[in-house]
């Protein structure tokens, strides 16, 4: 049996002192700017392409996107910001990119690469509403469906960091995409990859057996097994699962450690909001992953034990 084991440990809870300061700090406004940032702010980098040499240097424009995200503001208010944060700076002769410029260059700012996936993953996904009216009008009027882009995200349980995303339209199903999100992760050979009922599909099989991961996805109540070596995993965990009772597996198996993606998904809604503020797909795209991004910078809360 596919069992991971549990040390007898005493009860951990979060150290609310660490967890106070923690959450404080990510209201704190504190920007590094180096000595030379006035020497190349304004300098067009020399990229040897046809055409204008580009005015603002990638740096300006992730610091404007970062501003953004992190305090929820349209385009034209961080702009603001980012003036404020020039003055306060002693640096107001600098000029500052303009709404359209933050919005043209979103899609090009290279993104910080993602961590290193440890021994599980746990994958799941939500959706981000981009345009369309609010749910209480929907669901009593109905007069338009809401438009969404999916991010589906795999998470490191230890260490609850995000080690992939990736962002997709509404109409694609989960299990369409893990075969993306464990191409973004790298996974180790031998990695377990923890995901819902949606994941107990073929395809979610062989995406595993093809990182030489073991997908571990509860079987559905009428599961059937099956003849082939592509079902060898999934038919394991189904006789595991009518041997042992379906609550009595997932305790068995460290199901229950999916629960971390729900965790997940809550803190990146809660941190940025429900919405993207991008028109374009490419831009929505950059938006979603940069939060997870973000996401991560944010230490998570230390533990300590109790008795």
């Amino acid at each position: 049996m596919n069992t991971i084991p549990r040390p007898a440990t005493a009860k951990q809870v979060p150290h609310w002192k660490a967890y106070n300061r923690a959450l404080r700090q990510r209201g704190s406004l504190t920007v590094y700017l180096g000595a030379d940032v006035e020497r190349q702010w304004g300098q067009p980098a020399a990229t040897g392409e046809r055409g204008r040499p580009l005015v603002y240097p990638e740096a300006v424009i992730a610091l404007g996107l970062v501003l953004q995200q992190v305090y929820r503001l349209p385009l034209r208010q961080t702009v603001g910001l980012l003036r404020s944060v020039l003055d306060l700076a002693g640096l107001r002769a600098l000029p500052v990119p303009d709404p359209s410029t933050l919005c043209r260059r979103r899609a090009d700012v290279t993104l910080p690469s993602w961590p290193k996936a440890g021994s599980y993953i746990v994958v799941d996904s939500t959706g981000l509403q981009i345009r369309g009216p609010g749910t209480w009008l929907t669901t009593v009027h109905g007069l338009q469906r809401r438009t969404y882009r999916k991010i589906h995200l795999g998470i490191d349980p230890t260490t609850s960091l995000v080690v992939a995303g990736v962002v997709t339209s509404c109409q694609l199903h989960d299990c369409q995409v893990l075969g993306a999100v464990l191409d973004v992760a790298r996974p180790q050979p031998g990695t377990v990859v923890i995901g819902d009922g949606a994941y107990d599909r073929r395809m979610c099989y062989a995406a595993a057996k093809r990182h030489r991961a073991h997908l571990l996805s509860p079987p559905g109540k009428r599961a059937v097994l099956h003849p082939g070596a592509d079902w060898h995993e999934r038919n394991r965990a189904i006789e595991e699962a009518r041997f042992l009772g379906r609550p009595d597996w997932k305790v068995a198996v460290g199901y229950h450690r999916r629960s971390l993606a729900e965790s997940a998904m809550h803190r990146i809604k809660a941190a940025f909001g429900q919405r993207l503020r991008s028109r374009l797909e490419r831009n929505q795209e950059h938006e979603a992953l940069l939060r997870a991004h973000l996401l991560n910078r944010w230490p998570t809360p230390a533990t300590v034990p109790i008795a």
